[in-house]
Formats: structure tokens, C-alpha cells, sequence
């Protein structure tokens, strides 16, 4: 038992009113009568705490007293408790201190349960047996995480050197999607060259070191600009040439032609300083569809599906310059450019009255060459068409591309979206095919390879900072020197890496 000596109440000293200055003397007036208790006598504001009045017993069983609560005997009536003090009982067994009463343990001093005995100055952990293998995390962990490696932070300097990859500000999850149902490619197509200040675009050629683009500029106008990958945007004089309405270009050497919007084309001979419209308003049967450079010379696909050859390089662009109708064994559905033989043949897919494919004619000056089609899926309108070395290439009417290598049967590759451009990238028979998707306003650009194999090789989207842009590509050209795959749209211009 702890023994506590507890002083006498002649020793103690006089003890401040609980209600402050002892010198102030209750107020005499008389209380609120609503202030009444429940009892018979009324509120008053003496703060007398009754302590000195005799216990009222009368609803008070003296006769009985109840055991304790964990059954020990009930208290005496003539046990003396002091005035003030307090003894505190911790049982037969319990441990004492000097100079230190502890609250009672939790366990009521039951037996055969051990409590912890409070240390001098360890808030009760000081005989506590030590375990192992607790970290209390001050220094981080014990062990090295070999899940964690330096190489797998990125660099805080990442920005000193440079613009960031594309790839690494693209969320892991975006890149694991399989757009169109396509898988992506090995080796995805990364971006490269410095960004170009250009806005929505809506045609790009290769032109020495880089590309010519039409697009929107910093001051809000369309203008025609010299690009390249080292950043460079250089604004051309494109005197004559009304910007604003400009749909394709078509570039071989310092010859630059454009053709514009209502099927009207213009050419420029210096590199794009001075353009030369078609002389006199063109009719339905000379309007443009599209105009590729072959052979030396301009030509033109019209819109009723006739083919025209332009020789600008016979007389003065500002005179009538000869135009020649070339025959067909039908319609011309589209025209490209065959660079493979170096000098460029003019290539045009051909259809019947009912928009089917028959043929694929090879013109040359003097030499005609023609390919009779064989099953050939239906072609989309307005069709898109590439060929290159004997492999071809045209968007399908239902979604992809219908797909024939050099001497090989057609074949028809189909998936979501609609098909916007496409190119051979390689003597091989590579083929790079721009899809848009309306859903999410992307494009996705697809690589089909020699053996007929589809995967995704890079996604184009809307710029963030520009309300206006979109992620439709409108155009692509193929820099066969550099290895990389220029395109243009709602979103500007970029260029892709594709070696």
C-alpha cells in the first residue's frame, strides 16, 4: 500500500475565492424570480458551495452497501480519506516510486496481467524489452530500394538543353491504346526539329533543306513560308498567289505550283517570289483537282476527271502557255508523282463511269504505260492515290487503304477513320498513312510495311494553346534525303523521323 503523507488543514495556506476578489461582498439584491430552481427554495447569487452542510440521507440506503466493482468489500463507513489528499491503491503487488503517483493501471490491478512500470523520465517505456526489426522511418528505410534507380527519375535539368522528346510528355496510358485497332509499331516515329512558329496549315511540299508550307503566321495572315528543322520560317514574297485560297503545292527545283481554291492554279518559276495564275477564268473542264511535277512539266487532274499537261518551260509563263489533253481509258480518279525512276512519272488511277477501278497508266513524254486492274476494291472519292517503283496505293471507299506490291495482287487493309494522305517513304514498299478520327480529334499515323504489316507509328492531336487548330492532317511530303515525314494540318507543321 502507498503511503502519502497529507498535511494537515492548519498548514495550509489561505486560498484565494473562487469567485475573485474576497473583498467584494455579495449583492444584496434580491434574484430574478424567473431564476427559480427546481426545489423549493429560489436562485440566489451566493456561490457557497453547501460544503459544511450536513448530508441529506434521505434517499440514501445506509443500510446496504454494494461491493465493489471488481467484487473487493465495500467501503467503511469510519474510514478517514483526508480533506484534500487522495491515496491511490495499485494492489498487494504493485510496484511504488518515490515521489511519483501514477494513474491507476488499466487493467483495475487484476491479477495475473503485468502492466508496464513507469520509468523516471521515459513516459512509461523505460523497462519496456526492446524489439527488433521496428524502423521508426527518421532516416528513411533500412534497406535500399532496388526497384528505385536514378535512371528511372527523370532529369531535373531536362529543359537546359532543349525542348523535351514528344515522347516523354505523352501519359503512358495514351501510348498503350490501340487506335483503329491497330498495334503499335516497335519502334514508333519520334518528333524532330525545332518547333515552327506556324499556325493551321493546309499544304506542304519538300524543297531543299525543308519544306514550303502554307499556313497561318503570327500576324494572323496566310502566308507561304520556307521551313526547316533547325527552326527556320521564312516568310516568301508569293507575289500574285492568293495565300488564303491555297489547297495543294507541288515543288521541283525552283519550280513552285499551287493550286487554289474554285480550281484555279498558279505557278512560280523563282522559287516561290513571283506567282503566274492561269490565264483567263478556267472552265469546268480546266479546273484543278490536284497537279503534281513530272518529267519537267506541270500535271493538272480536273475536276471532270480529265488529265492536263502544262509545259511551263516553253515560252513566257506570261503568255497563253501550251496546255494538252492527254487521253485516258477512262476518268482520272487521282494523279501522283512515280519518283522511283528518278526522272518522275505521272501516274494516274483510273475508273469507269461507275467510279471502279480499270486501269493504272504510267505516262512518260512519248511512252505510255498501262496496268490493267485486277479486282480491285472500290476507290474512295476524292480519292487519294501514291505509287512508287510498282507498289501503289489508294484510300478504300469503306475506311483504309487497298495495297498492291510491285507485281502482286491487290489487297485491302481496313480500320476506323478516314484516310487524309498517305506516301511511300521507302524503296521497300513502306507506306505512311495519315487516318483522322473524328471521336477524339487525332490523327493516327500508320506505317504498312513491304510484308503487309499495319502498326501505329505516331499520333498527331489539336495544338492546346491554339482554340482554333484541329487534329486533322491535310497534307504530307516525304524528305527521302533527310529521312523524315513532313505534315500539315488544323494542328500546323511537324516532322517525324521515320529512319
Amino acid at each position: 500500500m502507498i503511503r502519502q503523507e497529507i498535511p494537515d488543514d492548519d498548514e495550509l495556506g489561505e486560498l484565494p475565492p473562487l469567485d475573485g476578489d474576497a473583498r467584494d461582498q455579495p449583492d444584496g439584491e434580491a434574484a430574478d424570480p424567473e431564476e427559480v430552481l427546481d426545489g423549493d427554495d429560489e436562485a440566489t447569487l451566493d456561490d457557497a458551495t453547501g460544503e459544511d452542510d450536513p448530508l441529506d440521507t434521505s434517499d440514501l440506503d445506509l443500510e446496504h452497501v454494494e461491493d465493489g466493482w471488481l467484487g473487493e468489500a465495500g467501503e467503511a463507513e469510519d474510514l478517514d480519506l483526508g480533506g484534500d489528499g487522495a491515496v491511490v491503491d495499485f494492489g498487494e503487488d504493485s510496484p511504488a516510486t518515490d515521489d511519483h503517483v501514477g494513474p491507476a493501471p488499466a487493467n483495475g490491478g487484476r491479477d495475473g496481467e503485468d502492466e508496464p512500470r513507469p520509468g523516471e523520465d521515459d513516459l512509461g517505456f523505460g523497462d519496456a524489452p526492446e524489439r527488433g526489426g521496428l524502423d521508426a522511418g527518421e532516416e528513411g528505410p533500412v534497406d535500399p530500394d532496388e526497384e528505385l534507380r536514378e535512371a528511372d527519375l527523370p532529369a531535373l535539368d531536362a529543359d537546359d538543353e532543349g525542348e523535351l522528346d514528344d515522347a516523354a510528355l505523352i501519359d503512358p496510358a495514351f501510348a498503350s491504346e490501340e487506335p483503329l485497332g491497330l498495334p503499335w509499331a516497335a519502334e514508333p516515329w519520334s518528333r524532330v526539329g525545332a518547333p515552327v512558329a506556324l499556325g493551321r496549315a493546309t499544304a506542304v511540299a519538300c524543297a531543299g533543306r525543308g519544306a514550303l508550307v502554307v499556313g497561318r503566321s503570327e500576324s494572323d495572315g496566310v502566308d507561304l513560308v520556307r521551313v526547316d528543322l533547325e527552326g527556320m520560317c521564312e516568310r516568301l514574297a508569293a507575289e500574285g498567289l492568293a495565300t488564303a485560297e491555297v489547297r495543294s503545292l507541288t515543288v521541283e527545283k525552283q519550280d513552285v505550283a499551287a493550286v487554289l481554291h474554285g480550281g484555279r492554279w498558279a505557278v512560280s518559276r523563282d522559287g516561290g517570289g513571283l506567282f503566274v495564275p492561269t490565264p483567263g477564268p478556267p472552265g469546268e473542264a480546266l479546273a484543278a483537282s490536284e497537279a503534281v511535277f513530272a518529267s519537267g512539266r506541270l500535271w493538272v487532274r480536273t475536276r471532270t476527271g480529265g488529265l492536263l499537261v502544262h509545259d511551263i518551260r516553253d515560252g513566257s509563263l506570261h503568255e497563253r502557255p501550251p496546255i494538252e489533253r492527254c487521253p485516258l481509258p477512262g476518268f482520272a480518279a487521282a494523279l501522283t508523282c512515280d519518283t522511283a525512276s528518278g526522272a518522275g512519272l505521272a501516274t494516274v488511277l483510273v475508273v469507269d463511269d461507275a467510279g471502279r477501278p480499270t486501269a493504272v497508266v504510267h505516262i512518260a513524254p512519248g511512252t505510255t504505260t498501262r496496268r490493267d486492274a485486277l479486282d480491285m476494291p472500290e476507290v474512295d472519292s476524292p480519292s487519294l492515290f501514291a505509287a512508287h517503283g510498282g507498289h501503289m496505293v489508294y484510300a478504300a471507299r469503306k475506311g483504309g487503304i487497298v495495297w498492291a506490291p510491285s507485281g502482286g495482287a491487290w489487297k485491302l487493309f481496313e480500320w476506323e477513320g478516314r484516310v487524309t494522305a498517305l506516301s511511300f517513304i521507302d524503296d521497300a514498299g513502306t507506306i505512311a498513312v495519315s487516318t483522322y478520327s473524328e471521336a477524339d480529334d487525332t490523327t493516327t499515323l500508320v506505317r504498312l510495311d513491304a510484308a503487309g504489316s499495319a502498326s501505329v507509328a505516331a499520333r498527331v492531336g489539336a495544338a492546346p494553346a491554339d482554340a482554333d487548330s484541329d487534329g486533322r492532317v491535310l497534307a504530307m511530303a516525304h524528305d527521302e534525303a533527310r529521312g523524315v515525314l513532313w505534315v500539315a494540318g488544323g494542328f500546323g507543321v511537324a516532322a517525324f523521323a521515320i529512319k
